[in-house]
């Protein structure tokens, strides 16, 4: 909807093509190259478009907002300048959060859009059972659970991870769990946390029936019949349109590295103080899923005693908001949510608190603006745990350690690289303590943090310029 009333606005506006469209204004200069007399003359012929008129109404949060990322952009608007789409999303995302009472804005939801892509294509609603694991269960080593937090997955993953030994990139065999309409393949060549090429790699989803769906990424290649289904089956504008697949179908291959995989149930979605937060990436957050209970007893069984999550729910969890607490997914004030500002490194907003995905014993916390692989710790070194603190709780410090999984019944394993033992029990040791983090909840969904790196506890009294500032 956005993207039609950006195309009516600069229609509208231009009467056709034209060359600003290629050209965005990015100065001050350039913006007032539109003459008062050419202003004067598109308000005297054209009604004011709703989104000159929702920004002249806007309220200072808004209009704040909208500077805060593009600045100069609502005098730049207002002045005559044709916001690109990049843009114009922007500017409806501040209207929307700013709760603004005359802006009303007629959409459909990313998450309606997202479940569009199997409207029609689908059968029967609610959960299925599985016909099979994933891949060979001999060919698994280790199960990581859903939970996790690393490099640029800031807030608890929505997937687990199946790892193979790593002995070659197409070595291991993927078959779907059941029949399923896969609705989106997407090929990823450039790695999102170092934004580096790579070798390619593929996303599937898919939907067993209406409300229930799965999800595999990081598969090194495609079956030969599925990569035919997906270069054939295109509309005009070259956008798949979806393929059928039936249970135990091999569907590509995967080989040094893990292939991820979720569950997804469209009618149970999880508590999260904001849900809309996630909508503009990652529609599907909200409904993860617990896997195990539909997998046939027998290969339940044997993928659990392959999970290193010994904890229940043994598929782990990605639901810690807390509302009036610091436990859970937080974003910095500013920066679009989930979305990000930098679509190359969207997660540097993000900031959580979760229990730890192997050992809930631990808190753990992820800080997206610090190095990607140094931007993951374990607090200690406080007495309230983040469930306990409220606003009247004041500034908090805490310890940030690094820390790794490891085998506590055989610390010297490589857990990784050597194959899996039924009796083996995996913990979290701290691997050497970084700094400190100051938090205070200064409104309920409002949170203050700084973080102070390489000084001692005593030199910590106040926040700084460096501090920042997080909402739901």
């Amino acid at each position: 909807m956005k993207r039609l009333l950006a195309f009516v606005l600069i229609f509208i506006v231009c009467g056709g093509e034209s060359e600003s469209l290629n050209s965005p204004v990015t100065t001050e200069k350039e913006i007032t190259t539109t003459t008062e007399v050419e202003k004067e003359k598109l308000q005297e012929t054209e009604p004011d478009s709703e989104i000159i008129s929702a920004l002249k109404n806007a309220s200072e949060e808004a209009k704040k907002c909208i500077n805060d990322r593009w600045p100069n952009g609502v005098e730049s608007v207002l002045g005559g300048y044709i916001p690109g789409e990049n843009e114009t999303e922007l500017i409806y995302n501040c209207l929307d959060s700013s709760g603004d009472e005359t802006f009303e804005l007629e959409k459909k939801g990313r998450d309606e859009q997202w479940r569009a892509r199997w409207e029609g294509k689908c059968e029967g609603t609610g959960p299925v059972m599985f016909a099979n694991s994933p891949m060979k269960i001999e060919e698994i080593n280790v199960l990581l659970p859903y939970g996790q937090i690393v490099g640029g997955h800031i807030t608890p993953i929505d997937h687990m991870y199946f790892y193979s030994l790593p002995v070659g990139r197409y070595t291991y065999e993927v078959r779907a769990i059941q029949d399923a309409f896969i609705f989106n393949i997407e090929i990823r060549e450039v790695s999102v946390e170092s934004n580096q090429t790579q070798e390619p790699d593929f996303r599937l989803d898919m939907v067993h029936t209406c409300t229930f769906g799965s999800y595999f990424d990081l598969l090194t290649k495609l079956s030969p019949e599925l990569e035919k289904k997906w270069e054939e089956n295109r509309n005009e504008n070259g956008d798949f349109l979806g393929a059928y697949v039936k249970a135990g179908e091999l569907i590509g291959y995967v080989g040094n590295q893990s292939l991820d995989f979720g569950v997804y149930n469209y009618d149970e979605p999880l508590y999260f103080i904001n849900p809309e937060a996630y909508e503009s990436v990652e529609p599907w957050k909200i409904y993860t899923h617990d896997p195990f209970p539909y997998f046939p007893e027998n290969i339940r069984n044997q993928l659990l005693n392959k999970m290193v999550r010994k904890s229940e729910p043994r598929a782990g969890r990605i639901d810690y908001d807390v509302d009036g607490t610091l436990s859970g997914n937080w974003f910095e004030v500013g920066t679009n949510f989930y979305e990000g500002v930098n679509k190359n490194k969207y997660f540097e907003g993000h900031f959580s608190l979760s229990l730890n995905d192997i050992d809930p014993n631990y808190w753990q916390i992820g800080i997206g603006f610090l190095d990607v692989y140094e931007n993951v710790f374990v607090i200690q070194g406080n007495p309230l745990i983040p469930t306990e603190i409220s606003v009247d709780s004041g500034k908090q410090i805490y310890e940030l350690y690094s820390f790794e999984i490891y085998v506590e019944n055989n610390p010297s394993k490589n857990w990784f690289r050597e194959a899996h033992d039924e009796n083996d029990i995996f913990g979290v040791r701290l691997a050497g303590k970084k700094g400190f983090v100051m938090l205070e909840l200064i409104e309920e969904q409002l949170l203050q943090l700084e973080v102070f790196l390489n000084v001692e506890k005593d030199s910590i009294n106040e926040f700084t310029d460096n501090s920042r500032v997080y909402e739901r």
